[in-house]
């Protein structure tokens, strides 16, 4: 049987790589507007600060990415 097209796991990977490389392109002007970073929604961003290191994460971008696993594990 066929694979569809849009379900094939190397196009699934490719968006995730052209998402992730605007992500990456973007950061540096979105550092420019948003320079304290505490003031930034908690779910859009949680972090830690220690000796001038910010460590954080994104709740929603860990729910997005558990939700498209589930939903790739399940067309599988």
């Amino acid at each position: 049987m066929e694979q569809q097209y849009l379900t094939s796991w190397t196009t699934f990977l490719g968006i995730l790589l052209i998402l992730l490389g605007l992500a990456v392109i973007a950061i540096p002007f979105l550092a420019r507007y948003f320079t304290d970073i505490e003031k930034i929604h908690p779910l859009l961003l949680i972090g830690y600060r220690t000796d001038g290191l910010f460590i954080g994460t994104s709740p929603i971008l860990i729910i997005a990415l558990l939700l498209i696993y589930l939903v790739m594990r399940a067309l599988s």
